[in-house]
This record gives C-alpha cells, sequence and structure tokens, in this order.
C-alpha cells in the first residue's frame, strides 16, 4: 500500500466520523466506492429555486461561498454538466457587478480580487458561463494586475489570478502566470505558504504544473503527506483573502490534492 493510500485511508476515517453526510458522499464518489448520480441528486434535493447550493435561511456571501464550494466539488467529479451546477452557475453569476468583479464595490481589494479569481475561474470550467461574463472578470483583473501584487510573495493574488488565467483566455496570461508561478515556488520554499495552500493553487488551475514554477507536484504529495494530523485530519491552512474553512473542507481539499497530484491520478 502506497503512502497515499495510507494517508487517504486514514483521512476517510475522520470525514466518516466528524463529516455531515454531503461530505462523506463526496468523499466517497471522489474515492469511486458511490456514483456520481447520487451527490447530484443529494445537490438537487436541498438546491434553492434560485440556483444556490446553500441553506435557504443564508444571505447572498455566505450563500455565494457555499454554492461556490459545492461547485468545486462537482468540478473534482467531472459533473459540472448537469441541470444542478447549471442553476448554481446562474445564482454565482447574478453576483457580478457591472466592472466585471465579484464582492461588494465597498470591500476591500484585496478579498474582491481573491473572490473574482475564485468564481470566475470556477464559471470558466463551467459549460454554461456565458463568455460576457468572463471577458467582464478578465478585464476587472487585468485592470489590476501589476508584478508588485504577487511578490512577496503574496498568496492571495497568486491564487486570484491563476485561478482565473488557466481557465478564461487572456493576452495577460503568459506573463502573470509566469511571475504567480515563480512567486508560488518561492513562498512554499520559504515556508511561507504551507502545502495546502500551495495544492488549492494547483487545484483551481486543474494543473500538475505552473508557468514559472520548478515545483514538482511530487514535492506537494509528499509535504501534504508530512502535514497529516495524527487523527486522520488535515488543519486549515487559510491565507489572507480566503474563506477560512474547518478541518472536515481542508481534508477534503487533501484529499482531493493527493489523488489529483500523485503520479497515478488524473
Amino acid at each position: 500500500m502506497s503512502g497515499v493510500e495510507v494517508v487517504v485511508g486514514r483521512a476517510h476515517g475522520l470525514v466518516a466520523q466528524l463529516g455531515s453526510p454531503i461530505e462523506r458522499l463526496f468523499l466517497e464518489t471522489l474515492l469511486q466506492e458511490r456514483a456520481g448520480l447520487e451527490l447530484l441528486e443529494a445537490f438537487a434535493a436541498e438546491q434553492r429555486d434560485d440556483g444556490a447550493l446553500a441553506p435557504e435561511a443564508a444571505k447572498r456571501p455566505a450563500a455565494e461561498a457555499a454554492t461556490a464550494l459545492a461547485l468545486e466539488r462537482l468540478d473534482a467529479l467531472g459533473l459540472l454538466d448537469h441541470p444542478v451546477p447549471e442553476r448554481a452557475c446562474g445564482f454565482l453569476a447574478q453576483g457580478q457587478h457591472a466592472d466585471g468583479g465579484f464582492g461588494q464595490p465597498q470591500d476591500p481589494e484585496a478579498q474582491r480580487l481573491a473572490e473574482t479569481g475564485r468564481l470566475a475561474g470556477l464559471l470558466g470550467r463551467s459549460p454554461f458561463a456565458r463568455p460576457s461574463w468572463l471577458r467582464a472578470s478578465e478585464g476587472f483583473l487585468a485592470r489590476r494586475w501589476k508584478v508588485e501584487l504577487v511578490q512577496g510573495p503574496s498568496y492571495g493574488p497568486i491564487l486570484a489570478f491563476t485561478s482565473l488565467l488557466t481557465q478564461v483566455p487572456s493576452e495577460l496570461a503568459d506573463e502573470a502566470l509566469q511571475w504567480c508561478g515563480r512567486e508560488l515556488e518561492r513562498g512554499f520554499r520559504l515556508q511561507s505558504f504551507g502545502p495546502l495552500a500551495t495544492a488549492r493553487v494547483f487545484l483551481r488551475a486543474r494543473a500538475k504544473a505552473l508557468p514559472g514554477a520548478k515545483l514538482e507536484a511530487g514535492e506537494i504529495v509528499t509535504a501534504l503527506i508530512t502535514a497529516q494530523q495524527p487523527d486522520g485530519g488535515f488543519a486549515p491552512d487559510d491565507e489572507p483573502g480566503e474563506t477560512p474553512i474547518s478541518t472536515v473542507p481542508a481534508t477534503l481539499e487533501a484529499v482531493e490534492a493527493l489523488l489529483r497530484l500523485s503520479p497515478q491520478g488524473p
């Protein structure tokens, strides 16, 4: 049994104990223990009339975050071509403003940058996104691009620009992705960015390699294995500009990264 299999098995135990029914179902589907249709049916049963994959009581910011997370999980399973994610994408698109960005206009610039990169990058992976949505968000980020944003290194802008520019066509892509890759690697080597935060950039890019980064996927896998806690879970590895997550979502994200970035992964 490989090191990845051992780590995933231990993580499975933690999620089985602490995870919600839909979190357990997602992990079992990710591990090919359950059919994807079951997860789609579970989301369909909870989907609101407005398309959000969030509790009825959740207001717009919380509902957007919950819907984005659900869509990211469906994307991890290749399940975006279905009426449930189509309606969810429509809900997310309603939060786009005239300037192409997401988040409230009065929010801090770093927060809007992070939300726009995440949501537009996610919409860019969907077959239901209108080109006009994506062009508007690309313009929002392109107008704000400068090398100094990612230098430091600065995690939030690296994640935002990588998330969008690996999914949406842009004249900015070559230059910006090279800088993002170099600064991501530097942050990882300096241990300014933890393994889960680093893996998140690769996951949102849907890639095992990034321009400008001489950072092997295997290095991240090794670092993730080392980062597993004694109870089988993974500690949240939140960075500025990111929505805070808890142990179970962090563990699910780590398992997805281990499966995707390992040599045998997709």
